[in-house]
C-alpha cells in the first residue's frame, strides 16, 4: 500500500520515537532540489523568499498553520505577506515537501512530508492537540478489510477526534499548556 509521498508501506516494523525526525542538511538540501525540479516543471522560479520558507517550513517541528510560519518568516526579517504564505504552501504542498491536513477546525495544518514515516492522527477537541501515532494492529486491520472487499490500499489517512479527559476532569491539559508556552514564546 502506498503512503504518504507515493511511497510504499515496508514491512512492519516498531513505531519509532520520533515520526519526524529532526531536519538536518540532507533533508533540506533533497527538498530545495526536489522544489526547484517542480517549479522549472511549472515554469516557476526559486526565488529567495520561496527557498526561506521552505528552509522554515522544514524546520516547523509537528504540525504548522499559514499563520504560524508567516509569523516565523516575519520574526527572521523576511518581507512576506500572508498571500505569499498561501500561494507558497500551496506550491510546497504541490510539490510533495510538505502535507496539508484538515481537522475539522476550519485551519489546514502542514506538516513535513519528506523523509517521514507513515503515521496517523489524533486531534483533541478540547485543546486542538494533534498527536500523531503508529499502529501496526490497525494498519493489518485495514489491510485485512481492504482485502476482504477484494481491493487494493492505494493510500489512507486516519484521523481519530479525541476528548482529553484530564482537560475536562481538572480543566489543566499538559498538552494545551505545552502549546500554548511554545506559542507565547514564538511571538
Amino acid at each position: 500500500p502506498r503512503c504518504r509521498g507515493g511511497g510504499r508501506t515496508q514491512a512492519p516494523r516498531a513505531p519509532p520515537l520520533a515520526i519526524i525526525p529532526a531536519m538536518d542538511d540532507s533533508t533540506l538540501h533533497q527538498a530545495l532540489s526536489t522544489f526547484e525540479e517542480f517549479l522549472r516543471a511549472e515554469r516557476l522560479k526559486m526565488t529567495g523568499q520561496r527557498r526561506q520558507m521552505v528552509r522554515a517550513a522544514l524546520d516547523q517541528s509537528g504540525h504548522f498553520t499559514a499563520e504560524e510560519l508567516y509569523q516565523r518568516l516575519v520574526r527572521e526579517g523576511e518581507s512576506v505577506s500572508m498571500a505569499t504564505v498561501y500561494r507558497g504552501l500551496r506550491l510546497l504542498e504541490d510539490a510533495g515537501i510538505v502535507e496539508g491536513h484538515d481537522f475539522a477546525d476550519g485551519q489546514r495544518r502542514y506538516e513535513r512530508a519528506l523523509q517521514v514515516e507513515h503515521h496517523d492522527h489524533m486531534v483533541c477537541v478540547d485543546c486542538r492537540a494533534v498527536v500523531e501515532f503508529r499502529s501496526e494492529e490497525i494498519e493489518k486491520i485495514q489491510q485485512r478489510i481492504v482485502e476482504e472487499q477484494d481491493f487494493d490500499l492505494e493510500d489512507h489517512n486516519l484521523t481519530l477526534y479525541v476528548a482529553c479527559r484530564r482537560w475536562r476532569k481538572t480543566g489543566k491539559c499538559s498538552r494545551r499548556e505545552e502549546r500554548e508556552r511554545l506559542g507565547d514564546s514564538q511571538d
